[in-house]
């Protein structure tokens, strides 16, 4: 039997057993591992079976703690050993020597405590026999395989989780249970960089909530490092010393960062009150969660912000004046705000996931009245309150640019539209009142001047003839005025009568022979050599060259002829005019064919105009079954070219109303 010596340069060790009861133990048990340990836990005296068994030297197993010299998995089973001999119970226990960097090996104990009155201290012998290596195998395997199932059914808990209180809870409980550990908290980082607080706990007594506070800042250097650390309580000075002064004098805290793509977002910590209660094997569990509970942290604040975000922007579009709905690319809608409903007279709050068209086509028709006010299409309700609602519609597109669904707004114009139709209607009322007074007047002024040209009064020929030209423009502006009523009231009719087509050009360009006698400027007209007739409404067509004729002169302020020119085409007849004037600029060239449209450039150069002209044109265009549109000048320079392309017959259908 070896025995510890005495130590001479400080207090004498406890006395070892009596001689003749360690050697008559050693003669009986001679193939067994004899081990005798102090009140403190620390080897006395080991024979050799226990020393090779052991795999150790004297020097390194005398003085040594006996739990030290069990793997961390039997450590608590060697603690139930030694309370058991001190109850005077016998029983065998089954423990793991060795662990990380030595081989295992099973020895069955029994504890015998030793009664030697002459000991000044109680002492216990144990008694062990070594078991197959396969036995102490199999029982690591068995360890190893209840932590691998506690840190699976952790990132089970980590993985389904959305809540971060209720993840963090359960996977402290599950740690605790598993490490037999008492308490476990868990800090995140806050701004500013390298604070910390609270976000979990467990096990922590309730008098201690308030103290909490302070340990960041008492563990400040530690946790600013980002690596794990184990502490106990004696390693810790008086100040820090307090904060595991709940869990006993010996308590350990055992601390694993948690990351998340390389930025450290938080500790977990977990409380014995054992002293160096972790071994290696806790050390890898608490890193290992601690590493996987970054990703689900990160996750469960980023939909608590983007449940923030929702609602907010649910808030917004709810508050707001216009119907929302946001539909995917399968035609299933995603949300419907509530102003929605109120437009359309309906709820809308189950609208999500069904197919747009299922609820929107029996709930709205298109607006038989042509809309040119607006430049979406127009809708109307087809509820109990009747609206009139403009549709916008666009294309929504993810991070990455591809096409995630479809956006349509909803305004009401009801108001604007039915102002829209009554000012259309004092439009024609005034045109038609206009219009009698003014036939008049052009009447008056043809016999005056008739009279004068008999007599031969020259003073009195030019002011009426004058008189007789503006009055036909007046009654030119009232027909367009009447016009453009019909066609948004969709009763604009065609009169189609054979003309010839170049009768017509002729009427049109004769009509200007006073302006351009007076500015001293030419109409050329490039026409057909044959006779060319057609099945047109002659009176409005007449007017789409007056009109297209009088843009060229008046947007040709510094002269410069105006050429008329008409082509025929296989069933159809090309009408065009062309002038040298300030051109239309090509982002405009379709706008200028909208109602009271204007070009910037006229408004800045302080042309007068209604911006209904090309707006009459391309309508009596359209209903003759033509298209009409602007374009460079044929002559390469300054100016515009006007366009016509006419179907030589027009089918006259009675049922057709524009």
């Amino acid at each position: 039997m070896v025995a510890l010596p005495a130590d001479r340069s400080g207090p004498a060790p406890d006395p070892p057993a009596s001689p003749d009861l360690a050697a008559r133990l050693a003669v009986a048990h001679s193939s067994e591992l004899i081990i005798t340990i102090d009140a403190a836990g620390r080897v006395r005296a080991a024979n050799p079976a226990a020393l090779a068994a052991l795999g150790g030297a004297p020097d390194q197993l005398l003085g040594a703690l006996w739990l030290d010299l069990l793997d961390p998995g039997s450590r608590a089973k060697g603690q139930a050993l030694l309370a058991a001999a001190a109850r005077g119970t016998a029983d065998a226990y089954e423990l793991n020597h060795g662990g990380a960097a030595r081989a295992i090996v099973m020895v069955s104990y029994r504890a015998i405590p030793l009664p030697d009155p002459a000991l000044s201290a109680p002492q216990t012998l144990l008694i062990g026999r070594p078991l197959a290596t396969a036995i102490a195998a199999t029982e690591r395997l068995v360890a190893l395989n209840r932590r691998l199932s506690a840190l699976f059914a952790i990132a089970a808990v980590a993985a389904r989780a959305l809540r971060p209180a209720e993840m963090l809870d359960e996977v402290l409980r599950l740690l605790l249970a598993d490490l037999d550990a008492r308490a476990g908290l868990v800090w995140l980082s806050t701004a500013p960089a390298g604070a910390f607080s609270l976000a979990a706990q467990r096990g922590l007594p309730a008098a201690e909530s308030e103290r909490l506070r302070d340990w960041p800042l008492a563990l400040g250097e530690r946790l600013r490092r980002g690596e794990p650390f184990v502490i106990t309580a004696p390693d810790l000075g008086a100040d820090q010393g307090e904060l595991l002064r709940p869990f006993g004098p010996l308590a350990t805290l055992l601390a694993a960062p948690i990351w998340i793509e390389r930025r450290l977002i938080g500790w977990l910590c977990v409380i014995a009150d054992r002293y160096q209660a972790f071994g290696p094997d806790a050390h890898d569990l608490a890193a290992s969660v601690g590493a996987l509970l970054g990703p689900p942290l990160e996750r469960a604040r980023l939909l608590d912000r983007l449940i923030e975000i929702a609602g907010q922007l649910g808030a917004v579009l709810d508050s707001i004046d216009s119907g929302v709905l946001l539909i995917d690319t399968a035609g299933t809608i995603r949300y419907a705000n509530r102003r929605l409903g109120e437009l359309l007279g309906t709820d809308v709050s189950d609208w999500p996931g069904q197919p747009r068209d299922a609820r929107l086509d029996a709930l709205l028709v298109p607006l038989g009245e042509a809309g040119q006010l607006f430049d979406q299409p127009l809708l109307a309700t087809t509820g109990a309150r009747p609206r009139v609602l403009r549709r916008f519609s666009d294309q929504i597109a993810d991070a990455a640019g591809v096409q995630a669904g479809l956006i349509e707004v909803y305004s009401d114009v009801s108001q604007i539209h039915h102002m829209d139709r009554l000012k259309d209607e004092f439009i024609a009322a005034a045109a038609h009142d206009l219009k009698t007074p003014v036939t008049a007047v052009k009447g008056y002024a043809q016999i005056a001047l008739r009279l004068a040209q008999r007599v031969e009064e020259r003073r009195l020929i030019a002011p009426l003839e004058m008189i007789n030209a503006r009055s036909s423009d007046l009654a030119y502006l009232m027909d367009t005025l009447l016009d453009m009523s019909r066609i948004q009231a969709g009763r604009l009719r065609l009169e189609l009568e054979p003309v010839a087509l170049q009768d017509l050009v002729a009427r049109a360009v004769r009509h200007f022979s006073l302006d351009t006698q007076r500015q001293r400027r030419s109409i050329a007209v490039e026409l057909p050599p044959a006779p060319l007739e057609v099945l047109w409404d002659a009176p409005r067509i007449e007017r789409v060259l007056i009109n297209l004729i009088g843009n060229a002169l008046k947007y040709s302020p510094e002269g410069g002829d105006v050429r008329v020119r008409a082509l025929g085409q296989p069933g159809a007849v090309e009408l065009s005019v062309t002038d040298s004037g300030i051109g239309i600029a090509s982002d405009e060239r379709e706008q200028v064919f909208e109602r009271f449209y204007r070009a910037r450039q006229t408004v800045a150069d302080c042309f007068k105009g209604s911006g209904l002209g090309l707006y009459i044109c391309q309508s009596v265009v359209a209903a003759h079954g033509g298209r009409i549109w602007a374009a460079d000048a044929l002559h390469g320079g300054r100016g515009t070219t006007v366009f016509a392309v006419l179907p030589r017959v027009v089918e006259d259908d009675e049922s057709d109303e524009g």
